[in-house]
């Protein structure tokens, strides 16, 4: 089953057309069961059509990856490669660690590599 094929059809400008503007979404109940799911880490380079062809056979599935991680733009929601991931702390925090290059990406991490800028820009 694709994705769109359960959506609603209407009618924009004379021509009948799936509504994609809809967003599906999992009951309190689905989301709020952790019984339901199964946990898996995303290895590095996977996007969700790789989860999805491992869990269910199918990358058509993918939808069942997004919607049950509350994804609704896989393209910045979904976890980058750690390669692009850097490139983003380098652009982002350049200025503000007044460091170059992997110097930045160093400058975001604690003693025990651990990334912290989520956490220092909060606290």
């Amino acid at each position: 089953m694709k994705y769109f094929s359960k959506f609603p059809t209407i009618n924009y400008e004379g021509v009948q057309v799936k509504d994609i503007t809809r967003r599906n979404s999992f009951t309190n109940f689905v989301t709020s069961n952790p019984m339901l799911y199964l946990p898996y880490t995303v290895k590095e380079g996977y996007r969700a059509e790789d989860v999805a062809n491992a869990y269910y056979g199918s990358p058509d599935y993918v939808w069942l990856v997004n919607i049950s991680n509350n994804i609704i733009d896989p393209y910045h929601q979904w976890p980058m490669a750690e390669a692009d991931f850097n490139a983003y702390l380098v652009e982002k925090y350049r200025e503000e660690s007044g460091k170059v290059g992997d110097e930045v990406v160093e400058w975001t991490k604690d003693d025990n590599g651990d990334n912290i800028i989520y956490y220092y820009k909060v606290v």
